[in-house]
């Protein structure tokens, strides 16, 4: 007889892992799937490791909103929990007015 559960998160990435976190302190009983050998090794090792700011996506785009807000959250689950960050800011310069968004 197969065991029965309520969750089962694909991926033992930053993003599953953080969902299947959410999940079992949800209380539910969560199961994580991962083709390689260990966890964070495929497409998180690649990170960049950049709290991203948004600015290279369309203005008010879903994408561009979503990011702002993550960013904001991000910041604060840091702040909340004593992970070391670094706000160190961007400089973008644009070569001619056609390389500006406004």
């Amino acid at each position: 007889m197969a065991e029965k559960i309520h969750c089962a998160v694909i991926g033992a990435g930053v993003v599953g892992l953080a969902i299947a976190r959410e999940l079992a302190h949800a209380g539910r009983e969560v199961v994580i799937l991962e083709a390689e050998n260990a966890i964070g090794t495929h497409t998180s090792s690649r990170n960049s490791e950049v709290i991203h700011a948004g600015i290279y996506y369309p203005t008010r785009s879903l994408k561009a909103q979503l990011c702002v807000a993550g960013r904001k959250a991000l910041y604060q689950y840091c702040a909340e929990r004593g992970v070391n960050h670094k706000r160190i800011g961007k400089v973008i310069v644009a070569s001619d007015r056609r390389s500006s968004k406004a």
